[in-house]
């Protein structure tokens, strides 16, 4: 059978049953269950699935924001012997739809009423392996009132697609009475998973942005933690604050981390709440993405600068002290004794209040999905915050490699876990091999995935040091990875734009950047006719620049984002100066884009788009 997530977890709440596991905010209070109650809301959730008619092996998907309750559900669904299927609550329909109908999904979770109408959207299409939805919250808030002119909406209210609904006190009821009825029942689900079992379904985009599920077995999770907490410093005295997504794999492997460990996770309300939750929870560390550490480096930055020019100056004196502390340590030196001094007058006049607004035991922070840039990490370690940065996929459960408390870079993604091989090709794309990789897709042959010696090709290209420290420079595939962590195939974005009988080409751009933005080329002809339509007929070289034809491109590139996700949407586009031609070496043989050229050229356009304003745009034109 071997070591299983369920296996662990029992491990666990043998250890310390009332010890406290899992806190969340209700009423302004923060509140908390200890292991074994976890354990025992999570064994009602699982009696009840089967109850409802759940196998072991059956899909069951989880629709909602990162909470305990998703936790809880996540366990029951692996108690039950099925596997969890996580979905991205900001996805649309019509996404939400393929990944049930590709997974075949018996039972789905939804966060509150307006998720679940998502989930059996019409326009979706036939769920037939779909039989139940389980509602989180009974009533969901609106931004708008509906047709009817509601803004709640209840779950009597919610369409279900006349698919039975439970209310999620409901199933808790119903399990409660089912195992009073079989005792037996979840003992017998337990024999069923192995370590070889699926646990999880993660759906990871591909190059065409067609999403496909990677097979994540009990063994990939137990192993994963295992090397993890080899080179990472946790103990059962840590706690964590979790806002991260559980959607994606980054979020979910803390959780997996903690029932190995026995740590504490609390639930930030919100990601946007997050930072002053941090001040009242007091986290030992938290995980994040590059644009969480980000947006706090800006608030720092910004609440020093309203603090008047002494301020500024005291602040400025003191980075600079502690760069140079920083820099030291990085080559494994302390500071001499004058410098010392200073740095101790910094951490008292500066540091120490920047510490204690993120709850003052930070020992660490850890940053993965996307790439963190140096400058992000050295800020934070010239106050004496260590961001330890991380590299994998989905298909290896998270990391393959790990910056260490004791042996860090920046720039780099750290050297490989314990038990974890990796290696560059003659191309330098990264290939990994070990317990953690996947062992392919659901219901899909990718037989190019593997390399002979089972080596698991990731699609990035990067190099490694003397030290085995990895560097990732580049991506041999065509997906954008946003400082938020999310999986974006500009094909997609783009085919969307290209729809609008105005745009001929589209570049979406925003590797490691906080949004996405376009460069444009527009089909001249169709925007002169709309023009001549429209009596703004003159001359063609300016034309393009008149008020109304860019409100029109403003209109169809608003057109496109309302059938993308909030992340996958262009929230500012400029036009090309000159067309896309093979002869610039913009486009291949074939016609496609060749999107890293095309940075280079424009780089210029591209900065401003993300940090200039209009008047510099018009410099550039």
């Amino acid at each position: 059978m071997g070591e299983t997530v369920l296996t662990l977890f029992a491990e666990q709440v043998a250890r310390a049953p009332r010890r406290t596991a899992l806190r969340y905010r209700s009423g302004g209070i923060w509140r908390g269950h200890s292991w074994a109650d976890w354990q025992s809301t999570s064994a009602a959730v699982a009696a009840a699935l089967a109850d409802c008619g759940v196998q072991p092996g059956d899909r069951v998907a989880i629709l909602a924001h990162t909470s305990v309750r998703w936790v809880m559900a996540d366990l029951g669904v692996l108690m039950c012997g099925a596997v969890t299927v996580p979905i991205y609550p900001t996805l649309r329909a019509d996404a939400i739809g393929e990944i049930l109908r590709d997974s075949g999904a018996k039972v789905i979770f939804a966060e509150d009423p307006v998720q679940l109408a998502k989930a059996v959207d019409a326009e979706a299409g036939e769920l037939p392996a779909l039989e139940r939805a389980v509602v989180f919250e009974r009533v969901a808030r609106l931004d708008r009132p509906d047709e009817a002119g509601r803004l709640d909406v209840s779950i009597e209210d919610a369409d279900s697609g006349g698919r039975p609904v439970l209310s999620w006190e409901m199933l808790l009821e119903r399990g409660v009475l089912t195992r009073e009825a079989s005792p037996e029942l979840l003992g017998q689900r337990a024999a069923t998973v192995s370590a070889d079992s699926l646990a999880a379904l993660y759906y990871t985009s591909g190059t065409d942005g067609e999403p496909k599920g990677v097979r994540l077995t009990h063994d990939n999770f137990v192993f994963e933690t295992a090397t993890i907490r080899r080179v990472m410093p946790v103990s059962p005295s840590d706690e964590q604050l979790l806002f991260l997504p559980l959607a994606h794999i980054v979020a979910k492997l803390t959780v997996m981390l903690q029932i190995r460990v026995g740590f504490v996770t609390s639930f930030a309300t919100s990601i946007e709440e997050a930072a002053e939750e941090c001040g009242e929870v007091r986290p030992s560390f938290i995980a994040g993405v590059p644009r969480v550490f980000e947006k706090i480096q800006e608030a720092i930055e910004a609440n020093t600068a309203l603090r008047g020019d002494v301020q500024q100056r005291v602040y400025d004196w003191a980075m600079g002290v502690g760069q140079k502390v920083s820099a030291l340590r990085q080559e494994g030196r302390e500071p001499g004794a004058l410098l010392a001094v200073q740095h101790r007058s910094a951490e008292r006049l500066v540091f120490e209040r920047i510490k204690q607004r993120l709850g003052g035991r930070l020992r660490f922070m850890l940053s993965g999905a996307a790439p963190l840039s140096k400058s992000t990490g050295e800020f934070f370690h010239a106050f004496g915050l260590l961001i330890l940065e991380g590299y994998g996929l989905t298909e290896t459960t998270g990391a393959s490699t790990l910056n260490t408390v004791d042996a860090f870079r920046f720039g780099t993604v750290g050297r490989a876990l314990p038990g974890v091989d990796v290696k560059l090709q003659d191309d330098g794309e990264i290939l990994v091999r070990g317990r953690s990789v996947t062992s392919g897709y659901w219901q899909r042959e990718e037989p190019d995935a593997f390399d002979d010696e089972g080596f698991f090709r990731t699609g990035d290209v990067g190099t490694l040091d003397a030290d085995g420290y990895l560097t990732i420079t580049d991506r041999k595939k065509d997906i954008i990875v946003t400082a938020g962590g999310k999986n974006v195939a500009p094909a997609r974005v783009a085919l969307r734009l290209t729809r609008s009988p105005y745009i001929d080409r589209a570049v979406v751009l925003g590797d490691r950047r906080k949004y996405l933005v376009a460069l444009l080329e527009v089909d001249r002809e169709a925007v002169f006719r709309w023009a001549d339509q429209h009596g703004l007929g003159g001359d063609r070289s300016v034309i393009l620049r008149h008020p109304r034809v860019w409100q029109l491109l403003s209109t169809e590139v608003e057109r496109a984002n309302e059938k993308l996700a909030t992340f996958e949407q262009i929230k500012r586009f400029e036009l090309l100066p000159s067309a896309l031609t093979q002869a610039s070496g913009a486009l291949t043989p074939t016609g496609k884009i060749r999107r890293r050229f095309i940075e280079r050229t424009h780089a210029d356009l591209i900065e401003v788009l993300y940090e200039g304003n209009t008047a510099e745009l018009e410099d550039l034109r």
